[in-house]
């Protein structure tokens, strides 16, 4: 591993002195706006970002009282090494690989909760004990996801046994998630953990209750015996990145996210949060990508063919509103490609009241409202063209596949963003038709001058998202073509509803065809 040092995260100076214990984030707002805040002996200004531990910052004359350096990490552990700060039995602990000049600068730094010793995968080390209270405090619900591989598929016995819990000595052990995993997400997986000796079936589950060792005594219980067991996600953390034995300081964002939430009702949001049990009935459900040209339909034949089979639905445009929406409020340069990327940690994504993720929320605020206001308007293609910008929002894109029984619509998702979907669609809709349908949605003739304007603009649109250089409009290798010229839309929506029927009954037989099977089945 390359040697790191723990470098402190500048962040935006209201934070700092609600963090100092001075005043509320708001409170702080208006002693700032006041005049009575001062960075290295320059007044500061609302939002500026300071980096308590070398900025000097001064209120009222009174320097800023310093805390003590807190520290928050994610480690992926590997399988042996265990999950406390000493152990004289263990080989080794997971402090042995956190670089010795961290620990120093961390004194009593420890992990949040357990992994046992066989088990691998996403752990959080922090000497900061409120936050670590509020990951791992029962009644803050913060979710748990893991990967569990098995040598057989499970029965529909032992599945319903699962989904209705297992008594164990602590109560009854729940999950409150369990399916098959996808190829997408066993593929990801390995390639962050490595591949296992043996051929597994893998399924993904969740739960909140935590118990020593639950998952591998609960699967036992019902003549299942686990493997392999890898920890993917803590709540909105995912192990995204990190490859075995490998950890990475949390951003400020990201640990905010991870308990903004833990004062409410968890509910599902666009992060995947793994909340749909598994079908004991056999049905699979699979990643959907649909592209096209503008103005094809891509968002509302989606959005509907996703409610009809009960999918999550996703236009990622939405997502590009969003950052661009964020640029404009905090004055970023929407062609500056770092600054926006530096952005993107600040905003998720929800799910609104059809359960299409939809919404955009920064700071705990909804602002799709304002996603389509003048200033986004004028700023987001660029924000939208820029490749690193892009290439941030790839990782997000995909994360939201995660688990399959999801439709995202976009312009280069079969393409770029999920060439691994088990079904890509394209839309195909003619020039002309096009833009007779965006001149009826605007009361226009579409044989007046003002459709001819709409049927060359989309013409421009057409040539310039096919010629530019960063994920150019094209059909993606493998996909299904849905001619929905001269189709009305519920025909569309009937055309697509179909395609996901037909890639579910392959999927379903794939994973029979191509899975271990229980020696129960195998004797039938």
């Amino acid at each position: 591993m390359p040697r790191w040092t723990l470098v402190a995260e500048p962040v935006r100076i209201q934070k700092a002195l609600a963090d100092a214990g001075l005043a509320s984030r708001r409170a702080a707002e208006e002693l700032v706006a006041a005049g009575r805040v001062t960075v290295n002996g320059t007044p500061a200004v609302i939002g500026q970002r300071v980096d308590p531990d070398t900025d000097r910052i001064v209120v009222d004359g009174h320097p800023l009282r310093r805390t003590p350096q807190r520290v928050w990490l994610a480690m992926n552990k590997p399988a042996g090494v265990t999950s406390t700060v000493t152990d004289r039995h263990a080989a080794s602990t997971v402090l042995d690989l956190v670089p010795p000049e961290v620990r120093k600068s961390a004194a009593r730094l420890y992990p949040v909760g357990r992994l046992d010793q066989d088990s691998e995968g996403l752990l959080l080390l922090t000497n900061d004990g409120d936050w670590a209270q509020r990951v791992l405090h029962p009644r803050y619900e913060v979710e748990r996801e893991y990967a569990i591989g098995v040598r057989y598929e499970l029965t529909r016995d032992q599945v319903q046994q699962l989904i209705a819990g297992i008594a164990l000595d602590e109560g009854l052990a729940t999950l409150t998630g369990l399916r098959p995993a996808s190829g997408i997400e066993i593929s990801r997986m390995e390639e962050l953990a490595g591949r296992s000796r043996h051929r597994l079936v893998w399924y993904r589950a969740v739960l909140t209750q935590g118990w020593r060792r639950q998952l591998r005594r609960m699967f036992a219980t019902v003549g299942m015996p686990v493997e392999r067991l890898v920890r993917v996600r803590i709540g909105t953390l995912r192990l995204d990145g990190l490859r075995t034995g490998e950890l990475r300081p949390l951003s400020a964002a990201e640990r905010d996210r991870l308990v903004a939430d833990t004062t409410t009702p968890r509910t599902r949001d666009g992060e995947g949060s793994g909340d749909r049990a598994m079908r004991p009935a056999g049905r699979r459900q699979v990643v959907v990508s649909i592209d096209g040209p503008g103005s094809s339909g891509k968002s509302s034949v989606g959005a509907a063919a996703a409610a009809a089979m009960g999918y999550r639905f996703c236009d990622t445009g939405v997502l590009y509103r969003g950052l661009a929406w964020l640029a404009a409020e905090r004055r970023t340069d929407p062609t500056d490609g770092p600054a926006l990327v530096a952005l993107i940690p600040e905003m998720r994504l929800a799910p609104d009241e059809a359960g299409r993720l939809a919404r955009v929320v920064v700071d705990g605020r909804d602002v799709t409202p304002e996603l389509h206001e003048a200033r986004v308007d004028r700023v987001v293609s660029a924000v939208a063209a820029d490749p690193d910008v892009r290439a941030a929002l790839l990782p997000v894109q995909r994360r939201l596949a995660d688990g399959g029984g999801i439709v995202m619509a976009g312009r280069d998702i079969g393409s770029v963003v999920l060439p691994d979907a088990e079904l890509r669609l394209w839309l195909q809709v003619s020039l002309e038709e096009r833009a007779a349908r965006r001149a009826r949605q605007r009361n226009v003739d579409p044989a007046s001058a003002q459709g001819q304007a709409i049927l060359d603009e989309l013409r421009r649109r057409d040539g310039l998202d096919s010629s530019r250089e960063t994920a150019p409009l094209r059909i993606p290798d493998g996909a299904v073509i849905i001619d929905a010229d001269g189709l009305s839309f519920d025909r569309t929506v009937s055309a697509v509803v179909a395609a996901i029927r037909t890639a579910e009954r392959r999927a379903a037989t794939a994973a029979r065809r191509d899975g271990p099977r229980h020696p129960t089945q195998e004797s039938r």
